[in-house]
């Protein structure tokens, strides 16, 4: 309340100063952001590779599991190389690092991202981010829930990023494991967080050593990761809405004969168009689209720009025939495919739920079973052989 009566005391006192008050106006958000983002800059990053600060890196493996993978964590000036094989031996093999206090004690990551460079010798390894929360329901007992988030890494560096809003997904096999926490605990809060683990996934070839350098492992706060971007981007519209209303202010406040002047010098000239008969150059235009998708479905990157160049079309236009013949828009149609092709590998292979999810166009296997429970109305386990269980999802 007392920065709107600041403002309006400024611009009673500006009062006739035209330019002055659209100044102020527009220098308002700057000075907001400004003031948010230093805000920002204020919390700590923190370097979870740096056991100088109160963390300590662990190898993770899954002996506890009854697995027998191997891992060796070589800790050198450039970050920590990790040295291993998944077994074989084992139906879901896991190894990586683990991150935790030297007492084991509790941290909070709100509002932060995990930030990490990662190099790799090999092309489409899969690992992920887990975090491990506490939660304390007293006489109960405590619960440490575990969400995931997985991600490919391509051959050589790697720059990943991840919100931790973003790792909220709690898996089946979890809750599987734990029926008695199932109504207790439906999501995480990032509050207590016990343990923060880089794993290697289990669909990574079996029995062969593998290598993989972590050169950094940071907490960093999620405010500065775009925030600015987003920010600028506010601004951008708000000064453009101020120019436009400004502009219209002071043209009502000319003088009648600067406006007759102003029109006659602003006429406007009406030129015809000839439209352009372009189907006639392309008879099965609708054909090669819905063509070009069926083939290149799978990728994960694939968007309508990419449809619309590999065809020398305009989007509108390529977005029109598809909605013309399909009566869906171009997202809701790639999903239909990957849907129905995934529906199609469950039932008929014996394909795992990851290798699936990535066939069909998902990079991000909590994603897939997200959208395949909102467009089937179960999940992928559970619509493979009516089941809830921890082979349901992908570890």
């Amino acid at each position: 309340m007392p920065f709107f009566y600041i403002f309006a005391l400024t611009m009673e006192n500006t009062k006739g100063k035209y330019w002055t008050k659209i100044a102020i106006m527009a220098a308002i958000p700057a000075i907001l952001v400004g003031i948010i983002y230093l805000s920002t800059l204020l919390k700590p990053t923190f370097d979870l590779l740096d056991e100088s600060k109160d963390f300590k890196v662990d190898r993770q493996i899954d002996a506890g599991d009854g697995g027998n993978s191997e891992c060796r964590l070589v800790k050198t000036a450039e970050g920590v190389d990790m040295i291993f094989t998944l077994r074989s031996s084992f139906a879901y093999p896991y190894v990586g690092l683990e991150i935790h206090k030297d007492d084991y004690s509790t941290f909070s990551i709100e509002d932060y991202a995990v930030e990490a460079n990662i190099e790799c010798e090999e092309e489409g390894m899969r690992f992920s981010v887990r975090l491990q929360e506490e939660f304390d329901f007293g006489d109960k007992g405590k619960a440490h829930p575990t969400a995931v988030y997985s991600f490919l890494l391509k051959k050589g560096t790697n720059n990943i990023e991840i919100p931790v809003e973003e790792i909220k997904d709690i898996p089946e096999w979890w809750y599987a494991l734990y029926p008695q926490w199932t109504t207790d605990v439906q999501s995480m809060k990032y509050e207590n967080i016990k343990i923060i683990w880089l794993t290697a996934d289990n669909s990574i070839e079996k029995d062969v050593e593998h290598r993989v350098k972590v050169k950094s492992l940071r907490l960093v706060p999620a405010a500065c990761n775009g925030f600015l971007k987003d920010a600028v981007t506010v601004m951008l519209a708000f000064w453009a809405i101020l120019a436009i209303i400004s502009l219209y202010l002071r043209r009502n406040n000319e003088k009648k004969e600067d406006l007759e002047n102003d029109q006659k010098e602003q006429q406007v000239v009406y030129v015809p168009y000839e439209k352009l008969d372009t189907e006639k150059d392309a008879p099965n235009l609708k054909d090669e689209i819905l063509t070009f998708i069926g083939k290149n479905y799978p990728n994960p990157e694939l968007k309508l720009a990419d449809v619309a160049k590999a065809l020398s079309m305009a989007e509108d236009k390529t977005s029109e025939e598809i909605r013309l013949a399909t009566g869906k828009s171009f997202k809701a149609y790639l999903n239909t495919i990957r849907i129905e092709e995934s529906k199609r590998l469950l039932k008929n292979t014996a394909m795992h739920i990851s290798e699936i999810a990535f066939s069909v166009g998902y990079n991000n296997v909590q994603h897939f079973n997200r959208v395949f429970k909102e467009s089937v109305g179960v999940a992928p386990g559970t619509f493979r052989d009516g089941s809830s269980g921890p082979n349901d999802s992908a570890e």
